[in-house]
């Protein structure tokens, strides 16, 4: 019964040091490697043993973390309470079938020494292991109780720092010992005198301090080793000890006399002798490498590797924490995407893609001095959360300002590059989450893209009306997809002089579950989805190389097929050079082909984009301006690409019976063409009075209602075969 209540008590003196919180294990670690050196093994543990395992303060040469107690070598030390020495495991009656000897570590020899509690509680046992038998002996006992009295006392430390006191005693005995110990952990001591104040260090915290052993110091002469901006701290913590008994630990940097700055942890407590106050004594901790590495880990955890900038889920955190008080203080964010990004990378690589991130992301940090936190949220996309103090007026000029000065970006080596930025920003007043803010936020952004970037816009209610439109129009277009029922219809542009029909153009056309036919316009706002726009011009181009004969067939060999291509394609190089191939192993040749872009995808082309065309070019397919004179810098356009030919807008010939202006516009356009060469289409002709005025000003080619709707290849062979289709003038 005694075995069990005095086994009971000390687990509970186990329990009450709180040994698995101790945070300086290193010092532990030291201490086992310093019984390696000396009894010459490769294994020393410093074992804690509880009632189910035993688990180790301190360890050298074994990943091991803990044991189960049924396993462990050191309770049977403990429970023996002295020494105990194992020759050969491998040959123990009771031990040759141990899991630790017949496993890893494969323990062979064995000696360890009791670990106590300063209240005199076995804890564990300060053990050497070897691989090898008879690797130990009686005679090495004394050594390694030297190291199981030290790690004693450094247990005693982490407790108490009056347990300082009692350490420094028993090392003035094993004085050598203790000085390697204190080199191993990069640990001093040191003893203030409470009348004198001077100061009384071990050779290891001149060490730390950098002044010379012997060097006569004072309280005074110590505080002005720390920053300035903890001396006063120091001060009173040493007061408030000296004077009321309050032991103290703090952790500061100290500026060594040679320069050097390190980062140490201190202790200190005062010690009383016979119930009168004595001294103030305490131990100094370098800690500097601890530190560097908790900053660097702290800096991994909140900020962008590459950009310096806080990280997405530093951001995370301060949106919600902001959303907690949102009620009370609105809560305004910003998604800042780059514009041209994807060319660079593109065409220049990701070296220098990131190069454009870092310098983007000076001058957002530069820019960004009203208080708002700025995040990278990920790829080119910046994320902020400003000031509820704010109010949206004024976060929206001052992004303004932020996305005009981010225009030019310094030569990075030979490239001069030009990158821009759309901006999308929600404000929220009432409660909601984290993520509805900034789902918000992509929203605006999202359609700041659509409307041509470089602009701040700011969500509202009906971008969310136009979503809801744009998921049920993809969802369409997928299913579409998915199920084959996306196909080509074919309009015929004619010749106004001859009335043959010199061409057709691709226009995409679904079928609904219900066999209703879908046009493009249904549907397009999921064609701005690049990868469902992507797998649309796969659609029509196989749609193309498989009508393509029967076309030339019914129009004549030299018949061109105009196939639209979205900016997300010209921007994908797999896809041009995909397309390339498709012609190339079909009936058809690139000579047939018209790729047709709008102008507004040339606005900011760069890159990929414009190489793009220019390959198309080289290979002989012609390259069409669509919806020409919507656009902005419509002549930089034709000068800057390698256009063949334009088409003119729709509401511009629906227009000339009310509008002069739009007669001089087509006018001014058709005669341009001429001058330059390029075939000029006017598109949305219907009806007699506006042929006639396109043939009065020369116009050589139109399309629309009055020639020929758009028709799957059935219906157009069918009205147009059996009839002259060569000379057929108009539908």
């Amino acid at each position: 019964m005694a075995v069990i209540v005095q086994e009971a008590a000390r687990l509970h003196s186990i329990r009450r040091l709180g040994l698995d919180a101790i945070p300086d294990r290193d010092l532990f670690s030291r201490i086992t490697l310093l019984a390696s050196m000396m009894l010459d093994c490769p294994i020393s543990l410093l074992s804690v043993v509880e009632q189910d395992r035993q688990w180790f303060l301190g360890r050298t040469g074994t990943d091991l973390l803990e044991t189960p107690v049924d396993d462990s070598f050191c309770a049977i030390c403990v429970m023996s309470d002295k020494p105990l020495l194992i020759d050969d495991a491998a040959l123990h009656p009771n031990l040759h079938s141990n899991t630790l000897v017949t496993g890893a570590p494969f323990i062979r020899s064995y000696l360890g020494v009791p670990i106590r509690a300063d209240d005199g509680m076995l804890l564990g046992a300060l053990c050497v292991i070897s691989p090898e038998p008879n690797a130990f002996c009686a005679a090495q006992i004394d050594r390694l109780a030297i190291l199981a009295e030290l790690a004693e006392q450094s247990l005693a430390l982490h407790t108490r720092t009056r347990a300082l006191s009692l350490a420094n005693a028993a090392l003035q005995q094993s004085s050598q010992i203790f000085k390697q110990a204190e080199r191993a952990v990069n640990v001093g001591s040191w003893w203030a005198d409470m009348a004198t104040r001077q100061l009384r260090w071990s050779d290891q915290v001149y060490a730390i301090t950098g002044l010379e052993p012997g060097h006569s110091i004072n309280v005074r002469d110590v505080v002005q080793l720390y920053q300035p901006e903890d001396r006063a701290m120091v001060s009173k913590a040493m007061d408030d000890t000296i004077e009321g008994g309050k032991p103290f630990m703090f952790e500061t940097t100290i500026h060594r006399r040679d320069g050097e700055q390190r980062r140490i942890r201190v202790v200190g407590e005062r010690v009383d002798v016979d119930g009168r106050p004595d001294c103030v004594a305490g131990i100094i901790l370098d800690c500097t490498e601890e530190h560097l590495r908790n900053v660097a880990l702290k800096r991994a955890a909140e900020r962008d590797q590459l950009t310096g900038l806080y990280n997405r889920a530093s951001f995370d955190r301060r949106l919600a924490a902001a959303m907690q008080r949102v009620e009370t203080q609105p809560v305004t964010v910003a998604l800042i995407d780059l514009d041209g990004f994807k060319d660079v990378n593109d065409s220049l690589g990701h070296l220098v893609g990131d190069r454009v991130l870092e310098t983007i992301a000076q001058q957002l940090h530069k820019k960004a001095t009203s208080g708002a936190f700025l995040a990278r949220w990920g790829g080119d996309e910046f994320a902020l959360l400003f000031p509820s103090s704010m109010t949206l007026d004024a976060v929206v000029r001052f992004l303004d300002g932020l996305l005009a000065d981010l225009g030019d970006i310094p030569p990075l080596g030979a490239a001069l590059l030009r990158i821009g930025a759309t901006c999308g920003v929600a404000r929220m007043t009432t409660s909601a989450s984290s993520e509805e803010i900034m789902r918000r936020a992509d929203l605006a952004l999202y359609r700041g893209k659509e409307a041509g970037r470089g602009a701040v816009v700011c969500w509202d209610r009906q971008m969310e009306a136009r979503q809801s439109e744009r998921q049920t129009a993809m969802a369409q277009l997928r299913g579409a997809l998915n199920a084959g029922r996306v196909m080509a219809a074919y309009q015929p542009i004619v010749e106004l002089e001859t009335g043959r029909v010199v061409s057709v153009e691709a226009l995409l056309r679904l079928r609904s579950e219900d066999g209703q036919i879908i046009t493009a316009s249904d549907v397009f706002s999921a064609l701005l989805d690049p990868e469902l726009s992507l797998r649309v011009s796969r659609v029509m181009l196989d749609a193309v190389v498989a009508d393509g004969p029967a076309i030339m067939a019914l129009f004549g060999p030299d018949t061109r097929i105009g196939l639209n291509l979205s900016e997300a394609d010209l921007r994908r190089g797999d896809f041009i050079r995909h397309l390339i191939d498709v012609i190339d192993d079909s009936a058809l040749s690139p000579r047939h082909i018209t790729i047709e872009v709008t102008e507004t995808m040339l606005i900011d082309a760069s890159g990929q984009l414009r190489a793009s065309l220019d390959l198309l070019n080289e290979c002989g397919f012609t390259i069409c301006l669509d919806d020409f004179g919507t656009g902005f810098s419509s002549l930089t356009h034709l000068r800057a690409f390698p256009i063949h030919k334009v088409k003119i807008e729709r509401d511009f010939i629906a227009a000339i019976g009310e509008d002069h202006q739009s007669r001089l516009i087509i006018q001014a356009i058709v005669q341009m063409g001429h001058s330059l060469g390029l075939r000029v289409v006017v598109e949305g002709v219907e009806t007699e009075e506006q042929e006639i005025f396109l043939r009065a000003i020369a116009c050589c080619h139109v399309q629309g209602y009055r020639y020929g709707k758009p028709a799957l290849l059935p219906d157009l062979k069918a009205h147009f075969a059996g009839d002259n289709a060569a000379t057929r003038r108009r539908a």
